[in-house]
């Protein structure tokens, strides 16, 4: 039995460059999808076709009808998605334990100051 999919796993380069265009635009028809994110890298309408539909099955974007083709728009913003992936990050961090954690710290050293001085903040704030 397959397994489902997490709507907050990484998602896939087209998956995420169709969901930024749907975010710059608000709403987008399939064929103007297709012309803004296929067309450059020389895919076909049926695969933009296939990765609004997961997109639309992960919860992610929302379709509706619109003539002769469907209407899209995204389903989350761009910061609620962040603060979506951002937990289910922190999640898997505790779930791996010392370890994981300790990871994470070797690499904050290329995190943004500011981030990095948040992240203490709200680490303080929790003792």
């Amino acid at each position: 039995m397959a397994r489902p999919r997490n709507p907050l796993q990484p998602l896939g380069e087209l998956e995420s460059a169709v969901l930024e265009a749907l975010w710059d635009e608000g709403e987008l028809a399939t064929p103007v999808a297709h012309e803004r994110v296929g067309v450059p890298r020389g895919l076909s309408y049926t695969t933009i076709l296939t990765v609004l539909q997961r997109l639309t099955a992960k919860g992610l974007v929302v379709r509706r009808g619109g003539g002769r083709s469907h209407l899209y728009s995204p389903a989350v913003t761009r910061e609620a998605f962040a603060e979506r992936r951002a937990a289910s990050l922190a999640a898997a961090l505790v779930e791996l334990g010392a370890s994981g954690v300790g990871a994470f710290l070797a690499e904050a050293g290329r995190l943004d100051p500011e981030v990095v001085n948040e992240l203490r903040s709200k680490l303080r704030a929790r003792r």
